[in-house]
C-alpha cells in the first residue's frame, strides 16, 4: 500500500486514544470521537477496532463514532479459558448502546461481525428485544451464510478440538502473516510493518494466542443459521453491502448468492480487485459509499 494510505494513528497511538468499559468483569476496549448521530464500527477475526483506523478520522468528522473491540480481541480482556460466543458478543455490544444511552445508532459489521449484525437484526425484528432504532447498517465482507463460507486452511486446523489449542500456541508472525495476506486483493496486500502492528495487537498484551477459541463463531453460524438468515431477509432496516471480490473466504460467491434474495432495502457494491478487507485496502472507497449511504437515508 502507498504511504498515503497508512493509518493516521499507528496501533499504540490507537491504543491511547481509547476507554474501556465493563462487561460482567472484563474490560471492554473501543474508542470514542465526534458529533452528529451514533455510528458503531465493529471488526472481523482475528483482528481489532484497529482495522478501522484509515476511515475513523473521516468518520469521526460527521458521526459520534465508536470502535469496539470484541472481548477476546485487540486491547479487550482475552480469558484464555472463555468460551467465546456470538450471542455474548452482541450482549455486549446491545450493553454498550444501552449504558451510553444510545437511541439510535448507524451501524458497519466487518468478517465476524457480520454474525452479530445478524443477530442484531434477529432481536430488531422482535419487538420485545427492540431496545433501539437502527438507521441503517452496512455489512463489509463476511461469512453471512454458513453453506458459504469458506475458512482457510489455517482456520479449519484451528477448529479441531485438542489439536486447535495445540497449533494455536505455535502460531507465529510468519504464518499469521502468510495466512493474513492471502485474503486480501492481489494489489492491496499488506505491508510488512502493518502486519507487524496487526501481529502485536492480535497477540495483545504479551502473547496470548486464542485464536482456536474465537473461532467458535463458525459453529454458531451454523447453529442459528436459519434465523440470521431471515435476519437479512426480513429486515426493514437498510442495508448497504460492500463486497471485495477477491476475497478467497467471503468474496465474488458471497455476493452472487447475496444479488438472488429478494432483500426488501438494500444495496449491493461489488470491487473486483478488493479482497477480504475493503476499509483496509481502499479506504477512501470504502468512507465515501458509507458515508453517502448513510447520508441518502437522512429525513
Amino acid at each position: 500500500m502507498n504511504e498515503s494510505n497508512l493509518p493516521k494513528r499507528n496501533a499504540t497511538e490507537w491504543l491511547a486514544s481509547g476507554k474501556y468499559f465493563d462487561y460482567n468483569k472484563f474490560q471492554i476496549f473501543y474508542i470514542n470521537e465526534g458529533r452528529g448521530s451514533n455510528l458503531l464500527l465493529l471488526h472481523g477475526f482475528p483482528t481489532s477496532s484497529w482495522d478501522y483506523s484509515k476511515v475513523f478520522a473521516g468518520f469521526s468528522r460527521f458521526y459520534n463514532c465508536f470502535a469496539i473491540d470484541f472481548l477476546g480481541f485487540g486491547y479487550s480482556s482475552k480469558p484464555e479459558k472463555h468460551n467465546y460466543h456470538i450471542i455474548e458478543q452482541t450482549d455486549i455490544i446491545e450493553s454498550f448502546i444501552e449504558k451510553n444511552a444510545l437511541k439510535r445508532v448507524k451501524f458497519v459489521f466487518h468478517d465476524y461481525a457480520v454474525s452479530v449484525g445478524q443477530e442484531i437484526l434477529a432481536r430488531h425484528l422482535d419487538p420485545k428485544t427492540k431496545k433501539y432504532e437502527i438507521d441503517g447498517a452496512v455489512f463489509l465482507n463476511g461469512g453471512l451464510f454458513p453453506h458459504l463460507h469458506r475458512p482457510t486452511t489455517t482456520q479449519k486446523l484451528l477448529t479441531i478440538p485438542y489439536l486447535g489449542a495445540f497449533l494455536a500456541k505455535l502460531f507465529n508472525f510468519k504464518k499469521f502473516s502468510k495466512a493474513f495476506s492471502e485474503v486480501f486483493g492481489p494489489n492491496t496486500k499488506p505491508e510488512e510493518r502493518e502486519l507487524a502492528s496487526l501481529w502485536k495487537i492480535v497477540t495483545y498484551p504479551g502473547n496470548v494466542k486464542i485464536g482456536n477459541r474465537l473461532l467458535h463463531y463458525i459453529k454458531d453460524r451454523k447453529q442459528y443459521a436459519d434465523r440470521w438468515h431471515k435476519a437479512i431477509e426480513q429486515t426493514e432496516v437498510p442495508l448497504l453491502f460492500i463486497n471485495g471480490e477477491s476475497d478467497p473466504v467471503s468474496g465474488k460467491h458471497l455476493v452472487d448468492y447475496l444479488e438472488k434474495l429478494k432483500l426488501k432495502n438494500a444495496r449491493i457494491i461489488r470491487w473486483p480487485e478488493i479482497g477480504h478487507y475493503p476499509q483496509w485496502e481502499n479506504a477512501k472507497g470504502s468512507y465515501e459509499e458509507i458515508h453517502k449511504f448513510f447520508k441518502s437515508l437522512q429525513t
